[in-house]
């Protein structure tokens, strides 16, 4: 049975930042669309992001610069394909 609180492709992730909060799906970068919270995992955060879990502080670097958000909530992503 897969760790639900593990991000991985295809997962809802809330993260916070200095800024707030943000939650968005981790997906393949073809389906990758801001507009709609989809991230792509091929980007600085979607692969800084794979792999960690549940309350992480996870840095990576984006073109501004380098950047930290903490892990609040992982999930699946609900619809889909369909």
């Amino acid at each position: 049975m897969p760790d639900d609180t593990v991000v991985r492709m295809g997962s809802r992730v809330r993260v916070r930042d200095v800024d707030g909060e943000e939650e968005f799906a981790v997906v393949p970068d073809e389906e990758a669309d801001a507009t709609v919270d989809r991230v792509s995992a091929d980007s600085p955060l979607g692969r800084a992001l794979l792999g960690r879990r549940l309350a992480d502080e996870v840095r990576f670097r984006a073109p501004g610069g380098m950047l930290a958000v903490t892990v609040v909530s992982v999930g699946e992503v609900s619809g889909g394909a369909g």
